[in-house]
């Protein structure tokens, strides 16, 4: 995931941030009736242990709102309408009745990896998830669900509107896409559209007592305006489980489609991913919030290793592409500042690596923190004071233990002169366990090929081995 296209963010949703937290009052629950408006932290003051506690919570989910028969789609021979709302304990259904008479057998897919343009109430949604198969000359009754828990987060406790994309999809997998299709409910014509209902919402005392979760530092800084896209807000929240997460809050005003992505991710200061990490759709008039998990980005158990306490300063790129992947906007640098917290990081290490400016040092083999996995990760740093932009790449099928070929993983990173970062190699259990190597006490030795560039230019290719005296 570090080193590829990510069509849109789903493994780091916003509420993957929160496992273990607890779910707002559904419709036929207990709870209470507080509006979430109520700020819990400001943009000056961070939510610490000292801010003023509450047993305050978000309220319920509003079921009034009722939607009157719209057609969304009539082109090809293919009908879709949308047939109204149906309000579960969990979630809100748009209800959708499919017709194809177009000739042809097709899958209709919505809220997907590959194609996701769903929003509610101007904010685009990670879900809505729609997978149905239709023969031709059939009609099928489906419908897209939308999480209360997901919904309240952003501020929405109301259905006002919902766009949908669909893709079409036929047995010799040609495909079209509908583009985003809007069905206004009863509550349009009275929703405040105005209101910054997320902002109110993520950092009041009732959301962050709901999901578990602090608010560590919050900001209506501009730091972002390119091509019609704007950064409205910032945060970095922590949950339960010591977990950060970045969020950050981007509205596009242009009349297109537009892909954001995120790369250059530096934990203070210290360049954890190079390469995109996340791409995500953002509809014309839309708000999107980028959710950056920064204990996905580096592992929470690997932050020690690199001196990281906690997030002083964070600086990513932002890129814009369009529909067709084409650049819009070339990536533009933003970096956050959280006021007077630690900054720093450790740089030291067993130097393995000093040429041409660039040095690389070992810090430590570590286990996947899994409980579900047995592979062996080596962390090393990347420090470059050669002048230059260099990459830092992996000679491939280079590596062994112990004398023994072994599979692994690499990603590249990307060094700006100055600038140092986490070099990782995972190295995979089942290889390992070919060649008799259950724990870190059994490597007597790793050998492992990189090849460094400036560009496409090669600047050096050297051969790396690790030794550990008094290994079993």
């Amino acid at each position: 995931m570090k080193t590829r296209f990510l069509s849109i963010l789903l493994a780091i949703a916003l509420l993957t941030a929160l496992t273990a937290c607890e779910s707002p009052a559904a419709p036929d629950d207990l709870g209470t009736s507080q509006s979430p408006t109520e700020s819990g932290v400001s943009e000056d003051t961070p939510a610490d242990d000292t801010t003023e506690q509450s047993d305050e919570s978000l309220g319920l989910f509003q079921t009034d709102a009722t939607l009157a028969e719209t057609v969304l789609v009539d082109e090809n021979g293919v009908k879709i309408t949308a047939s109204g709302l149906t309000y579960t304990a969990y979630s809100v259904d748009l209800e959708l009745t499919i017709e194809n008479n177009s000739g042809k057998d097709l899958s209709f897919v919505s809220g997907s990896l590959g194609y996701s343009c769903n929003s509610v109430n101007g904010y685009m949604i990670d879900g809505g998830y729609l997978n149905c198969d239709v023969s031709d000359g059939k009609k099928a009754n489906d419908a897209i669900s939308f999480g209360y828990d997901a919904l309240m987060l952003y501020g929405i406790n109301e259905i006002a509107d919902i766009e949908i994309g669909i893709s079409m999809t036929d047995n010799d997998y040609n495909t079209t896409y509908t583009g985003p299709r809007q069905v206004k409910t009863s509550a349009a014509e009275t929703h405040d559209y105005d209101t910054d209902h997320y902002q109110d919402t993520i950092t009041s005392r009732a959301a962050m007592n709901t999901y578990g979760y602090k608010m560590i530092h919050f900001s209506q800084d501009s730091l972002y305006d390119q091509g019609g896209v704007k950064l409205l807000s910032s945060g970095v929240m922590i949950n339960r489980d010591g977990e950060n997460a970045l969020l950050l809050e981007l509205e596009n005003t242009t009349d297109n489609m537009v892909y954001l992505s995120t790369s250059d991710i530096a934990i203070n200061g210290l360049l954890v991913n190079s390469s995109i990490w996340s791409s995500d759709a953002i509809n014309p008039g839309k708000c999107r919030i980028v959710d950056v998990d920064l204990s996905s980005v580096l592992d929470t158990d690997y932050w020690s290793v690199y001196g990281i306490t906690q997030v002083g300063t964070l600086s990513l790129s932002l890129g814009q592409h369009n529909t067709d992947g084409i650049e819009i906007s070339a990536e533009a640098p933003i970096k956050i500042v959280i006021p007077d917290v630690d900054t720093s990081f450790d740089g030291t290490g067993t130097e393995i690596y000093n040429s041409n400016g660039l040095k690389i040092m070992f810090k430590t083999i570590v286990k996947d923190p899994s409980d579900y996995s047995s592979d062996l990760h080596v962390l090393l740093l990347a420090e470059n004071n050669s002048g230059k932009t260099l990459t830092i790449e992996d000679a491939y099928d280079s590596l062994s233990v112990n004398g023994f070929m072994t599979d692994y993983s690499y990603y590249n990173q990307e060094l700006g002169n100055g600038q140092s970062a986490v070099i990782e190699l995972k190295l995979w259990e089942s290889s390992l366990a070919d060649n008799q190597i259950s724990s870190v006490s059994d490597i007597q030795e790793i050998e492992f090929g990189l090849e460094i560039k400036e560009g496409y230019t090669t600047m050096d290719e050297p051969i790396l081995t690790l030794v550990f005296e008094g290994s079993n």
